[in-house]
């Protein structure tokens, strides 16, 4: 049985075999200038889908909407607490608790009032917004909000194949639009999480291109500070990376600390906080489109939201993560590229987040478009893959937006989580399949080297 062991070796026995100038066709060097042309006219396309989807932000942006401000209002009232001299968080429960006694008191179409979910570490960020003019800070988060989200975008697009660029140049720039392909405004809600994704999505480029991840750890530690699930982000480096165990468990460890030291820090704050997160399950139910959030708030009536959303986790987590290590193996052994294992590495890694919000699903769109459209080229014509493509991008979207009678879980959330988690298997079976026949191929080409040695 023979057995490879160095990358190097691999890619010397399957490297092609140079051909020379002379010996190409006209009709291959006219094959290559169509390939130019139609990459130039992909280009203007790009550039013109990018010009209408700046145009159709502006046009939403002018139409009422019922998420536009969405959490940006819940920073505003947090703020204005902090101005005042109030506790934000027992602000917050007030109102909220409130309206569930009274809600007819509040107008049609108002928002669902919500507490600051943010733990106490956060405030004093909040503070010093404060001291400034909400038009001055409003302006400046805007547009580090929609920086970030580009450069997200950016750093996902690293993970597109060559043969696949003038595809997905072209779906880009609505990708802000459909967060995993399912169409939704969550974006003009202004949540923080966009912020915090492009900087930990760039900065894990940084680490695949030349194997420095401190600044990915600290972009993770900071998205810890504000989002404690977002640690679970750690499994990129640790899935896609030689010796990162250690970095990876330090970086946890420290934003667990941040996050068990705060009682003993602000006590009270912290008791308010935890009341405040009790709220949004208790009284909105809002468990999330993970897995675990689906099981929950099915069985929200019959089994406590604490054990079931634990249990629940737990039983799917040590999969993924088992399968993921599984792949990680073959990737590291050179028997995947990074970008086939990094669409299915970034899923998994939303996955074993415990709580998925529609914010969390965004800025993994192109990766999770890619396993789909993947999947759909397999042994299959452009046009074929496209048709495909399109009739799932329907289905889901329909399946999204379909009426709630006799649904536990609101549609989008149920359609989001489900899919994902198809998604992720698929993708999964499709890269062992990949390394099988890396195996095989290499396998050939060593029996053929031998032979002739021998």
């Amino acid at each position: 049985m023979v057995v490879y062991k160095t990358d190097r070796a691999v890619s010397e026995i399957l490297e092609p075999t140079a051909v020379s100038p002379s010996t190409l066709s006209v009709r291959d060097a006219s094959s290559g200038l169509l390939s130019r042309l139609r990459y130039a006219d992909t280009a203007k396309l790009a550039r013109f889908f990018w010009c209408l989807s700046i145009l159709s932000i502006v046009i939403w942006s002018l139409i009422p909407s019922y998420s536009k401000g969405w959490d940006i209002a819940v920073y505003k009232n947090a703020v204005l607490s902090l101005r005042a001299g109030h506790d934000p968080y027992a602000d917050a429960i007030a109102v909220q608790e409130a309206y569930q006694l009274n809600p007819r008191a509040y107008q049609p179409g108002v928002p669902i009032p919500f507490s600051y979910v943010y733990s106490p570490i956060t405030l004093p960020v909040l503070r010093a917004v404060g001291a400034l003019p909400f038009a001055v800070t409003g302006a400046i988060y805007w547009a580090v909000f929609f920086a970030l989200i580009l450069l997200g975008l950016w750093a996902t697009m690293q993970l597109v194949q060559p043969s696949e660029r003038g595809v997905f140049g072209m779906l880009a720039p609505f990708a802000i639009f459909f967060p995993g392909m399912l169409a939704n405004d969550i974006f003009f809600s202004g949540n923080v999480a966009y912020l915090l994704y492009g900087l930990v999505f760039a900065a894990a480029v940084r680490g695949w291109r030349r194997g420095r991840w401190t600044l990915f750890y600290v972009a993770v530690l900071l998205a810890g500070c504000c989002k404690t699930p977002m640690l679970t982000l750690l499994a990129i480096p640790v899935f896609s990376a030689r010796r990162q165990w250690l970095a990876a468990i330090a970086t946890g460890a420290a934003g667990m600390a941040s996050f068990l030291l705060q009682p003993v820090v602000w006590p009270q704050l912290f008791h308010h906080y935890l009341e405040a997160v009790e709220l949004q399950f208790r009284f909105n139910r809002d468990f999330s489109s993970s897995p675990a959030g689906l099981i929950t708030n099915a069985l929200f009536f019959h089994v406590p939201y604490r054990i079931t959303s634990a249990v629940s986790y737990l039983a799917y987590a040590v999969v993924i993560v088992a399968v993921l290590f599984a792949l990680s193996r073959r990737y590291l052994a050179g028997r995947l590229t990074l970008e086939q294992f990094g669409p299915v590495l970034l899923l998994g890694t939303i996955l074993l987040n415990p709580r998925i919000m529609e914010y969390d699903i965004a800025p993994i769109t192109i990766p999770v478009a890619l396993i789909v459209w993947r999947l759909a080229k397999r042994s299959r014509s452009t046009l074929q893959a496209t048709i495909w493509m399109t009739a799932i991008f329907a289905a889901i979207n329909y399946l999204a937006v379909r009426d709630h009678a006799g649904l536990t879980n609101p549609p989008w959330k149920l359609t989001a989580g489900c899919f994902l988690s198809l998604v992720f298997v698929a993708g999964c079976w499709e890269l062992f399949q990949q390394s099988k026949a890396v195996d095989a191929e290499v396998k050939t080409h060593l029996e053929d080297v031998i032979e002739v040695a021998i």
